[in-house]
Formats: C-alpha cells, structure tokens, sequence
C-alpha cells in the first residue's frame, strides 16, 4: 500500500509541477492583457488566482487542498478570459477553454478535482446567466445554452472521470503487481540467502580441506555430510584427494627410481667417456698409421708405375731388335743362299775351264798335225789350255773360298738363329714382366684406393667417436641434470603428508 502511494504521489506531483506551470502561463497572458486592455481589476485578479497553483508547482506540493485549489483556478482562469473577450467577436470561441482545462485537470490523476471543476463551470455558467449574460453569451442571456453547455461538461466530465479512475485502477494493479513482485522478490532472496549460508558452508568446509591440501596433507576426508547436491562435490574431492594420494606416492616412487636411474645413467656415462676417449686414442693411433701406410703405398705405386714404364720400354728395345736381329737371319740366309748359287756358278766355270782344257789339248794335236802352219794356232791353243787351267785354279780357289764362306755363313746363320730365339725368348719374358708388373700397378692402384678409403673411414669413424665423446659428457651432464631435478622432486613430494608412504598405483576415477 505504501508502494502504492508513493507511484501516486509521484504521479501526482509530476501533474501538479505541469499544471501548476501551464496556470502561471495563462495567468501571465490575463494580467499583460487586462493590464493592455484596461482592465486592471481582472489582471490583479488572474495574479492571486495563479498564484497558489504557480507555488504549489514550485514546491511540488499535490496534497488533496493543493488539488482543490488547482481545480477551482482553473475554470475561475477560462472565465476571466471569457470576460475579456466579451467585448470581441471570441465569446463564443472561448468557452472552448473551460473544456480544454477541465481536460488538463486530468494530469492531477483525481477525480475529484474533475467534478470540483465541472460544479463550478457549472455553477459559473449558471451563476452568471442570471447576474450578468454579457460575461457569458453575446445575445444575453440563454438557460437553453447554459443547458447546452452543462450537458457537454458533464459528458466530458463522465468519461474524465472514468479515465481518471481507470487509470487509478490500472496504478493499483500495477503496484499491487509489483507489490507480489517484490514478495516473490524477497522470498527469492530469502531463498538466495538460505543457499547462500549452505554455500558458504561448503565452501567454509572446502577452504578448509583445500588449505590442509595445501599444507600437504592428503590423507585427511570431509566426513560431514554436505546438504542437498553439494554432497556430490565432498564426495568426488575426497575421491580426488584419495586419487592425489596415489599419485604422490607414485610420483614419489618415481621420482626415486629416476634418481637411481639417473645416478646410474651418470655412471655409465662417465664409464662410456672414459672408454670413448681411449678408443678415440686408439683410433687417432690407427688412422695415423693407416695414413703412413697410404704414403708408403702410394711410393711403392709410384715406384711400381716407373718400374712399369722401364719394363714397357726394354720390351720395346727387344721387340726391336729382335725385329733386327730377324732381318739379319734372313740376310744370312740370303747370303747362304747365294753362296750355294756362287758355288754352283763355279762348278760350272769349272766344268767350262776343263771342257777349255780338253779343246785346248785338241786344238794343239790339230795344229802339231798341221805342222808349220798350226804353229800359231798352237801357240794360241797354248795359251787358252795355260788360261784354262788358270780358271780352273782360279775356280777351285774361289770354290774352296766358297765352302769356307759357306760354312762360316752356315755357322753364323746357325748363331742369328740361336740370337733370334733368345731374344725371342727375352721378348716373351719382357712382356710377361710388363703383364706382371702392369697387375703389381693396378694392385696397387687398388690396395691405395682401398687404403684411402680404409684413411676416410678412420677419419670417419675418429669424427664419429669424437662426437659420441662429447655426447657421453653432455649424457653425463643431462643425467647430473635429471639426478638434481629428481633430487628436488622427491624433496617437493616429501612436504605431502599422505596415509602411508609407501608408493601405490593410481586408479584415476574417470570423470563423470
């Protein structure tokens, strides 16, 4: 009721301030006309009538006599302007005023003030019908008019009424509406407030077994049972610590085998270092003698290649002179052959000498029987038998020459060919010993291909060894790392305080 006050008071000032405001305006427009128009009395009276309704805007007062006193001003205001227009042609016009003002009481939101102002334009209209028409009609006085213009306030009057009091019913529902707004408002606060106090109580009961969480212990549960839903959440946190507990202990147990792990990896690294270094020293040792090696090698093969190209040349030297040395039998041969040829010539200029012998010897018992006169043909007879056996002579010398020549050509053929067939056989040698050390070359080639490869892969292999050296120190430092990190964790896990310190798998609840 009270909240349905206060909207109407509200209303209500709100239509005083505009209707206090709106009466202060006219008045102002009666008192410069009355005071223009000569008509002093009606000008002093529009200043006291406006002012109460100009003062009760001012000072926001709607109490029930401010109304009153509003709804008499008014229709006093549309007669004073009806009196100053009774000497023009707007007489008629201005009785539209006290319908227009009767309509503006309206913003007062009383019904009353709306039949405080129809009784007295009634009354007014009635009043000076009688006492003076002028101020009212411009024919004189009228009762049908005066009737007339009754009628019209009252209907106007009517539905003002009812609109008044429609809109006092409609504020009243909407305030009693808003009066159960706010009832249901409170009760859902009282409601907020009871479960506010059960959350703060979960919530106290929470903080508390949080911050003993915090503190490290584990093991402790809520054994209060929480009110309505919220019991869920105690029992999935104690279900949540129990599982935390498990996973500290198994963190725990973890955290110590990583500690042994790494102290053992640790170990292992610096005995993995040790056996890296002295295997790169060996290695070092090995690739160095394998370099020697490849420069020795390498000498040999050049040695090799030089010895090479001496064999390739001497076979050369032997396969031409062998060529020579074939050229040279066959010139023997030929001159044995000529010899033979040589000797038969002379055999047969030996043949010839006797033949010249015998014709010699028969030319001379010719001439002996011719007497005197073969004297001379005998001499001549003489004389080729003498020549003739010269040949014969000169031919057994040349054909004893000839058998000796024959037989020393024979001999040095005999010899060449011998030569021929050594050198021969020095060719072949020759060439097998440049096949030979053509193999011994390539060999070479290849056992220095192979050394060098054999040098790669040292150097390979000494990279290599250099760089799992350094990555057992960096394992060796990596595992001091993860030593000191599961030195710290197994020190961060000892601050929980759980229900046994022995470690336990986790059995994770899966969420809901």
């Amino acid at each position: 009721m009270t909240m349905i006050v206060d909207e109407m008071r509200e209303l209500r000032e709100t239509g005083v301030r505009v209707v206090g405001s709106l009466a202060g305006v006219v008045g102002s427009i009666l008192v410069v006309w009355g005071l223009a128009g000569g008509a002093p009395f009606i000008a002093l009276s529009s200043a006291l009538l406006v002012a109460a309704p100009v003062w009760f805007a001012a000072t926001r007062r709607c109490d029930p006599l401010a109304r009153v006193v509003i709804s008499v001003t008014y229709p006093l205001l549309a007669a004073l302007l009806l009196a100053m227009a009774s000497d023009s042609g707007w007489i008629i016009d201005m009785h539209m005023l006290f319908f227009a003002f009767l309509a503006v009481l309206a913003a007062l939101a009383d019904w009353r003030t709306i039949v405080i102002g129809t009784v007295v334009t009634a009354l007014h209209h009635l009043l000076l019908n009688f006492v003076a028409p002028a101020y009212v009609f411009p024919d004189g006085a009228d009762i049908s008019r005066v009737m007339f213009h009754a009628v019209v306030v009252l209907i106007e009057a009517g539905v003002l009424i009812a609109l008044c009091r429609h809109f006092e019913a409609l504020i009243r529902r909407l305030m009693e509406t808003r009066a159960a707004q706010a009832a249901r408002d409170a009760e859902l606060h009282a409601e907020r407030e009871a479960k506010a106090a059960e959350q703060r109580s979960v919530l106290a009961s929470l903080s508390e077994r949080l911050v003993a969480m915090s503190g490290g212990d584990l093991g402790s549960q809520i054994a209060t049972p929480f009110p309505g839903d919220y019991d869920s959440a105690r029992t999935l946190l104690n279900e949540t610590c129990a599982q935390l507990d498990g996973l500290v202990g198994a963190v725990a147990f973890t955290a110590e085998q990583v500690a042994t792990g790494a102290h053992e990896l640790r170990e292992a690294s610096g005995d993995l270092a040790a056996k890296t270094e002295q295997q790169t020293a060996a290695i070092e040792t090995v690739a160095r003698t394998a370099a020697e090696l490849l420069r020795d090698i390498e000498a040999q093969a050049r040695l090799w290649a030089e010895t090479r190209e001496t064999a390739l040349g001497a076979k050369a030297d032997a396969d031409s002179g062998a060529a020579d040395v074939a050229g040279a039998a066959e010139a023997m041969t030929r001159i044995e052959t000529s010899s033979t040829q040589i000797g038969e010539m002379i055999a047969f200029i030996d043949t010839i000498a006797f033949q010249t012998n015998l014709l010699a010897l028969n030319a001379g018992v010719e001439a002996a029987r011719a007497g005197e006169a073969g004297k001379g043909f005998a001499v001549v007879a003489g004389e080729v038998r003498e020549l003739a056996q010269r040949s014969a002579q000169s031919a057994g010398a040349i054909k004893q020459l000839v058998a000796t020549s024959k037989e020393e050509v024979a001999l040095g053929v005999a010899r060449v060919q011998q030569l021929v067939a050594l050198l021969s056989s020095l060719v072949s040698r020759f060439s097998d010993i440049a096949s030979q050390v053509e193999s011994i070359a390539q060999g070479s080639g290849s056992a220095v291909e192979a050394i060098r490869q054999i040098d790669a892969a040292m150097g390979l292999l000494d990279r290599g060894m250099q760089q799992n050296a350094a990555m057992a120190e960096q394992t060796s430092a990596a595992s001091v790392e993860l030593l000191r990190g599961a030195e710290d964790l197994r020190g961060q896990v000892s601050h929980f305080r759980r229900e046994d310190g022995e470690p336990r798998p986790m059995r994770l609840r899966p969420a809901a």
